[in-house]
């Protein structure tokens, strides 16, 4: 009898761990995300690189817009740059030792500021404070680029080491910029030249 009591006594014991081992075990959910849906739903925040790539590209689609000018021969001593997205036309020029300059040709949309804003960027490139719309357009010279009459400008740095000759010609909807730039003797030896050069160019 004594037996059969202890017994009764382990029979709770004995049905909770049968309940308990017959129970499943507990099941492991994994989920997996779509890395690419993800990325779809959450598209990466724009960076200044990123924006200014997009503006290069912009303003580089822009530029192809406008046609491509006819040139006349290259003139003597002048070497044809490396091709740039951004330049209609560019030309080196070697002087003396390691004096050079550059001529580069642009165009933008519209006036791009007006005369007077570009005058003044051109002279801050050369060191120089920036001058009043009224004595900018007074320096102004007449020249040709092709059939277009255009406006020149004649810049030199305070040192006088540094000299720039800078046309605008206006067309329907954009303006052209040539610009002579470099080493002053380089540039002063070139200016009859690259007037001339631009006086047999054509537009499109």
């Amino acid at each position: 009898m004594r037996v059969l009591s202890s017994m009764q006594k382990f029979v709770p014991l004995f049905f909770c761990l049968a309940v308990w081992g017959c129970k499943p075990a507990p099941k492991i959910v994994s989920y997996e995300v779509n890395s690419e849906a993800t990325s779809r739903a959450q598209p990466p925040l724009p960076t200044k690189e990123n924006a200014k790539m997009q503006a290069n590209a912009a303003m580089e689609a822009e530029a192809a817009s406008f046609g491509q000018p006819k040139w006349p021969e290259t003139p003597a001593g002048w070497v044809v740059g490396a091709p740039n997205a951004m330049r209609k036309g560019s030309w080196i020029i070697h002087g003396e030792g390691e004096a050079k300059a550059e001529m580069a040709v642009t165009v933008f949309p519209g006036d791009v500021g007006g005369i007077a804003a570009n005058v003044n960027r051109w002279r801050g490139q050369l060191g120089l404070p920036p001058a009043d719309e009224a004595s900018i357009l007074a320096s102004a010279q007449s020249v040709q680029v092709g059939t277009v009459q255009a406006k020149s400008f004649r810049l030199e740095s305070a040192d006088g080491k540094r000299y720039t000759v800078a046309v605008i010609a206006p067309s329907a909807s954009a303006s052209w910029f040539f610009k002579l730039s470099g080493d002053s003797q380089v540039v002063k030896a070139q200016t009859d030249t690259f007037l001339k050069f631009l006086t047999h160019s054509q537009l499109p």
